[in-house]
């Protein structure tokens, strides 16, 4: 087993991630466990530790909503504007018998609007480690779907659309609730997104509706009530040019949405690690190159 340069834990709500990386960002192991940070007990040093196992030979970086008030050690917000340096100088150590540090997540005011992000720092800045264009508009989904501007190497400005946590309220229980297996259903999901011009929760109804007239096989409520949440989160952003991060059916549902568009889709799966990695160098946890 080659060494590792960094020990990677992303550490979410509902699920556990933990990467060996290699010095150019690769990933060259990797563990998942069921216990988030919401869903697991005990002690998160001993629940750390139980994922790592023998993993010992390199120092640790933590993100994602272990640094949140429900996490193992607050890690407060860095305010955007905000680069991958100004991150790294925020991180703090993590009461742990190894060498630890947890990632503080980003916040955003703008007028009367709050926005925070915790975990998709980590993923801009693998984004903004390995890319060379100067402004860039990226579309992160996912429970709560993040749309970040940019510039010059610095998260300049965020959004944040609550779709993913929707979609799964909607269909777990309720009106929209079929108790039967989806299948996707391009045509329906365009019929959503073209729905939510009248107006999201209008458009939500049709679903049912159509469902009771037979216009809508219940097997494809979740294409239709997709098209419609993810067209009206994608109808209020308005740059030409879009970087995806997101893989599988989730790439495909938003390159979708953002048809007409020039969308450039990069996987998250990498960006965690090479972000990490960038981190702890900006940090003079690990020399730089």
């Amino acid at each position: 087993m080659s060494g590792a340069a960094l020990i990677g834990v992303d550490w979410g709500s509902s699920s556990l991630r933990v990467f060996r990386i290699g010095v150019d960002g690769s990933i060259l192991e990797t563990r998942r466990s069921a216990d988030g940070v919401f869903t697991g007990g005990g002690p998160f040093e001993d629940r750390l530790r139980a994922v790592l196992g023998d993993w010992h030979e390199a120092p640790i970086l933590l993100c994602g909503m272990v640094g949140s008030d429900r996490g193992w050690r607050l890690a407060p917000y860095v305010a955007a504007p905000a680069g991958v340096r100004d991150i790294a100088r925020a991180m703090i150590r993590a009461p742990f018998d190894r060498p630890a540090w947890i990632v503080p997540g980003v916040s955003f005011s703008d007028g009367e609007t709050r926005e925070v992000m915790r975990g998709e720092e980590t993923l801009i800045a693998g984004y903004l480690a390995r890319s060379t264009i100067g402004r860039a508009t990226l579309c992160l989904p996912g429970t709560h779907s993040k749309w970040a501007d940019v510039v010059a190497g610095r998260i300049v400005g965020f959004r944040t659309y609550m779709t993913g946590e929707l979609r799964a309220a909607l269909l777990e229980r309720g009106a929209l609730a079929s108790g039967i297996e989806q299948r996707p259903s391009p045509e329906e999901f365009a019929r959503g997104a073209r729905a939510a011009v009248s107006g999201v929760t209008h458009a939500l109804f049709q679903a049912r509706a159509r469902r009771l007239l037979g216009t809508l096989a219940p097997e494809h409520t979740a294409a239709f009530v997709d098209g419609t949440l993810i067209g009206e989160e994608v109808a209020r952003e308005t740059a030409s040019d879009v970087v995806l991060v997101a893989r599988g059916a989730m790439a495909e549902s938003y390159a979708a949405a953002l048809h007409g568009r020039a969308v450039t889709q990069v996987d998250p799966e990498p960006l965690a690690a090479i972000g990490l990695l960038e981190l702890a160098r900006q940090a003079g946890i690990l020399p730089a190159v």
